[in-house]
């Protein structure tokens, strides 16, 4: 059977099957070799051998088509295999990929999980943080201007609100003024107007007797007249006492008191307030009296408001009563002038007496809101005396053994009376009552307080207050200037010497004068316990200890017998001869009898001991009773060292002896203390101890610094004080004045606190530039630990450690300002030193009793900075200095002291006002000692120079 093209497509395959067979070649038919034979002019151009057409899949799916086998089934089969093919290539590239992919991501965690060599983060952090902080410090510098901003608002608010108050009540003032003055106008008699009359011819009238008056009327124009009559006599009498501005402006305040008290004067202005309708008949006697005094008090106020009111006038209250005053006089004295041609009942009288009459009840009203006021201080002061009387009574109540009590209470209790009625009289009785008792109960309240912190009492010798038998007028004479004992002549000289070297030295009455004169409540300490005098002490209770422990009789008794003599003038130098206990202590205390005894051994040190002990704690202050009772019961120590116990103890009696004197004789030396020492320096003068060379060389520098061309004396002493305290170099003793060589210490001191508030201000400066903070900003809390410091046993890394505290600090800021403290830091210790160091010396030269010559003092040279920041600090303070010092008038005075904290804030020293105020107030005290005392002798020295 052949083939022929005409078969029908479902034989095909059949067909295929069957040539293939046979092995014979079958040709497919057109349609079916379409699909599978293409022109080449069709074909598409072969690609690159990496594309997916020269790859084996393609190549075998395209030769495929060419195989042996035809028809539908090889054709099914070929796009299977190419199918699959194509898939499992793409599969296997997609594990490629995953396989890579996770390559990558293994090294990128592994590299992730490796450290880093560079420092790209930690720098970024750096930045990070810096750039965090600066804008924290932006941010506080712009809360402190919005705050100040704020602060200046406020300020400028409540300036603008005060001053549409004032304007408020001055526009109140002058409508009531005009609204008064309207309704007098208003009530005023008037003329009503009328028509005026026609113009006629006079005619001429023949003149006609004059009427009858009636009764009534005649009675009422009698009475008319001696009315005025009898105005004009009060107001001339009143003007008979010449009680006018002018004239009482003129005299003495004394003198116008004396005037307006007296009763003539009071009788007058009492007629002369009822004529003028102020007083009435009904009014009591006493209500005049009083109406009357607040009349003449307007005239007192205004002619002598220095003396009448108690701050002079300068207070908004006083200044308004003086205006009240100024309005009621000016109308009133107006009023006397006018009665002299108008009369009495006419309009314009009438007006003057309404102005008055108001002017003189608005001054009533001022006069006493000021009154009130002034009675309020006056309660103050009266209750706080009453409360100090207390407080004396609760602090001696227990004291049983010196009868301390039972002497003052009768006394205080008198007083506390006086008191209590004025205030009865003054605020009423229940608030008097009530007022005392909240204020005693509250000072009791603090004194417990304050005695629980404090052990120490205020030292008032026993011996001081007479006892209730015997009354002592006597003024008492202070250790420094015993009374002459007339049994110490068997005494060894060397012992009373040595022992009475161990009790505290006073320094000479000119030296107590002028430091009485600096300082009001200047007392005198024990010595200090320095090394020389415990050397001194020590080898002293050896020697004694030595001849007691080896029986030398002779030696032994010695040192008793120098030891009872001292004890008894020192004893005997506290009580008066008529005080009870001073015939006791001179039988006692008998220097033969103890020698007597001490040399046939009957001399007891235990029943001596204990015998003084019952004697001193009866002479002792109140704070010296513990320091007694522990000596009494102390019986284990042996007898050298209880015999040094009671000479402390007995110095510590003479020093509060002394102190209490000193606060007693304070007023009296704050008055002629200057001519004590004005007599003694015109006598050193005179006997060529010294000359004036150094003043003249020292008054002639200060005039030099100062520009002016003729400055004021004033000026010139500031310029050379301040120089002396705060220059910036070292201060030599021969720099000083021979006026002022006797503050010596004193400037010395001072120098040394002046440079240690410019070391630490500095410090504090630095710091705030280094961290870039506000230089004006306030750091009390590093001030006050700065200030707490000794610089005598600190560094500077200690300064550095105690700025680390509030406020963290780099590294490298904290490695700077060490640098600069070191600096800074050694001419403030240098200035302590200084200070400490001839004041060491001197009381070496006290304790052995030698003159104390500071010329002879070799002291550190390197107080004064080399550090800029600190120069210019001190330059700053010590303008500031001269400024408060030279300032004269009051209102410089008030201009330089208000203006204090902003100079040194703009200087960089916000925190230092006080101490700079202290300092220049010591200043102020040893100027004005200093120009009291020689005066004199710097006008000399600035005529020469």
């Amino acid at each position: 059977m052949s083939m022929n093209p005409t078969t029908p497509p479902h034989e095909d395959a059949d067909m295929a099957l069957f040539a293939d067979e046979n092995g014979q070649d079958a040709t497919p038919p057109p349609r079916v070799a379409a699909r599978f034979y293409r022109s080449t002019s069709s074909r598409r151009r072969g690609s690159a051998n990496s594309s997916r057409r020269s790859s084996i899949s393609s190549l075998h799916s395209h030769y495929s088509n060419l195989s042996c086998h035809g028809g539908p089934r090889s054709t099914h089969i070929a796009q299977h295999l190419r199918r699959a093919s194509i898939i499992e290539t793409r599969k296997a590239r997609l594990a490629e990929r995953a396989a890579h992919a996770e390559q990558v991501r293994l090294r990128a965690a592994a590299a992730k999980a490796a450290p880093r060599t560079s420092h790209t983060e930690e720098r970024a952090a750096a930045a990070q943080a810096a750039r965090e902080k600066l804008l924290a410090d932006i941010a506080a510098r712009c809360e402190e201007e919005v705050r100040r901003a704020k602060r200046i608002a406020e300020e400028n608010k409540e300036r603008k609100a005060a001053e549409e108050a004032r304007l408020r009540e001055e526009l109140a003032e002058k409508f009531a003024g005009a609204a008064r003055r309207k309704t007098l106008y208003q009530n005023s008699v008037r003329r009503p107007r009328t028509t005026s009359l026609a113009a006629v011819e006079e005619k001429k009238v023949n003149s006609v007797a004059l009427q009858k008056m009636s009764r009534t009327i005649a009675v009422k124009t009698i009475q008319r007249a001696y009315r005025a009559y009898q105005a004009r006599k009060i107001i001339s009498q009143f003007c008979e006492l010449n009680v006018n501005i002018a004239h009482l402006a003129n005299a003495s305040f004394e003198e116008v008191t004396r005037l307006i008290s007296e009763q003539t004067t009071m009788k007058a202005t009492a007629k002369l307030l009822k004529n003028l309708d102020i007083l009435t008949a009904e009014d009591e006697p006493s209500g005049d009296r009083g109406v009357v005094r607040v009349f003449l008090s307007a005239y007192l106020v205004l002619s002598h408001p220095m003396q009448a009111l108690s701050y002079g006038g300068g207070q908004p209250q006083e200044q308004e009563l003086m205006g009240k005053a100024k309005a009621l006089i000016q109308p009133f004295e107006s009023y006397i002038r006018m009665t002299s041609y108008a009369a009495p009942g006419s309009k314009v009288i009438k007006e003057q007496q309404d102005e008055v009459t108001f002017a003189f009840n608005d001054f009533t009203s001022a006069f006493h809101a000021w009154k009130s006021k002034d009675v309020s201080v006056l309660v103050e002061v009266m209750i706080g005396s009453f409360v100090n009387l207390d407080l004396i009574i609760q602090s001696t109540k227990d004291d049983h053994a010196g009868r301390v009590g039972e002497d003052y209470l009768t006394a205080i209790r008198q007083e506390q009376v006086k008191i209590l009625a004025r205030l009865k009289k003054i605020a009423g009785p229940e608030q008097a009552l009530n007022k005392i008792r909240l204020a005693v109960r509250k000072a009791r309240k603090q004194k417990s307080l304050e005695k629980k912190e404090r052990s120490g009492e205020d030292h008032v010798p026993r011996s001081v207050a007479p006892s209730t038998g015997s009354i002592d007028s006597t003024p008492l004479t202070p250790p420094a200037t015993p009374r002459p004992v007339s049994r110490t002549d068997a005494a060894p000289a060397s012992y009373i010497t040595q022992l009475g070297q161990t009790m505290t030295v006073l320094p000479t009455n000119r030296e107590i004068a002028h430091e009485i004169q600096i300082n009001g409540t200047f007392e005198v300490q024990q010595q200090p316990w320095t090394e020389s005098r415990k050397h001194f002490i020590d080898a002293l209770s050896r020697s004694m200890r030595d001849s007691m422990a080896n029986d030398a009789g002779p030696t032994a008794a010695s040192w008793t017998h120098a030891m009872a003599v001292l004890i008894r003038e020192k004893l005997m130098s506290l009580v008066s001869q008529r005080h009870p206990l001073y015939d006791r202590i001179d039988g006692f205390l008998d220097p033969k009898l103890i020698d007597q005894q001490c040399r046939n051994g009957a001399f007891s040190y235990d029943s001596f001991f204990d015998t003084l002990a019952g004697l001193i704690a009866q002479l002792c202050s109140p704070g010296r009773d513990e320091i007694i009772k522990q000596f009494a019961e102390d019986k284990s120590a042996d007898t050298i060292d209880r015999l040094f116990a009671l000479i402390n103890i007995i110095d510590l009696m003479s020093l509060d002896h002394i102190n209490f004197q000193f606060r007693m004789a304070s007023k009296s030396v704050l008055e002629h203390g200057h001519e004590h020492e004005h007599s003694m320096f015109e006598r050193d003068l005179g006997n060529n101890a010294h000359t004036l060379e150094h003043t003249a060389r020292w008054w002639r520098a200060a005039k030099s610094s100062l520009n002016t061309s003729s400055p004021s004396g004033n000026s010139i002493y500031s310029r050379g004080l301040t120089d002396l305290v705060l220059q910036n170099t070292h201060l030599r003793y021969s720099q000083l004045p021979e006026t002022l060589r006797i503050d010596y210490l004193r400037i010395l001191n001072l120098r040394a606190k002046a440079i240690k508030i410019v070391a630490l201000s500095a410090i504090l400066l630095t710091t705030k530039l280094r961290l870039q903070r506000n230089r004006e900003a306030l750091w009390t809390a590093d001030k006050n630990r700065l200030m707490s410091v000794d610089l005598l046993n600190t560094d500077a890394a200690r300064v550095v450690q105690l700025m680390g505290t509030s406020r963290t600090m780099p590294e490298p800021v904290r490695a700077g300002l060490l640098n600069f403290v070191q600096r800074v830091l050694p001419p403030a210790v240098a200035a302590a030193r200084n200070a400490a160091d001839a004041e060491a010396n001197r009381q070496i030269c006290i304790q052995e009793q030698r003159s104390w010559n500071a010329a002879d003092l070799s002291l550190d040279g390197g107080d004064f900075f080399t550090e800029q920041i600190a120069t210019y600090l001190l330059k700053s303070v010590r303008e500031h200095v001269y400024t408060r010092l030279s300032a004269s008038s009051a209102a410089d005075q008030a201009r330089v002291m208000s203006g204090a904290a902003e100079t040194l804030a703009r200087a960089g020293m916000p925190e230092w006002v006080a101490e700079t105020g202290d300092l220049v107030r010591v200043m102020e005290r040893v100027r004005t000692v200093d120009l009291n005392a020689h005066e004199k002798w710097y006008d000399q020295v600035s005529s020469e120079v």
